[in-house]
């Protein structure tokens, strides 16, 4: 007996080579009752932005495989300790600056750029005098 998931993959598969339509591939999807009822799960991130006065994180999506999250940091904020996650994580910052510090070592980040921070390295960021916006994706997801 085949697993949804094995299903879902088969379907990608067929859907990736060509072999079946849009709204075929959607409407299998939807019958294998993936995320928000199958199908696409798209999700506006600009949508989930917030105001800049307060730390504010909304997750977005969720698979066995990863997870996605956007967050905004107010301007001047410390976090008070480092964190660490037991997956990959990737940050791209959507607007504002900020400074991570990642295994030890600083560097500065702007809107458009992308950090990728590796399983289990300790980690941090800090903003200056504007807020920031990114969005995050955690690979596994976490607990």
């Amino acid at each position: 007996m085949a697993t949804r998931e094995f299903e879902a993959q088969q379907l990608l598969k067929a859907y990736r080579k060509g072999l079946i339509s849009d709204e075929l591939f959607e409407a299998q999807m939807k019958d294998l009752g993936g995320p928000n009822g199958g199908g696409l799960d798209v999700v506006n991130v600009l949508m989930h932005r917030g105001d800049g006065s307060k730390i504010a994180a909304q997750n977005l999506q969720k698979t066995a495989q990863s997870e996605t999250a956007v967050f905004t940091l107010p301007a001047n904020f410390r976090a008070d300790k480092e964190n660490s996650h037991r997956g990959d994580q990737v940050i791209y910052v959507i607007d504002g600056k900020v400074t991570a510090r990642v295994s030890g070592k600083e560097q500065d980040l702007k809107a458009g750029d992308l950090l990728m921070i590796p399983a289990g390295a300790p980690h941090t960021l800090r903003t200056g005098d504007q807020p920031m916006f990114g969005f995050t994706i955690l690979a596994p997801p976490e607990a």
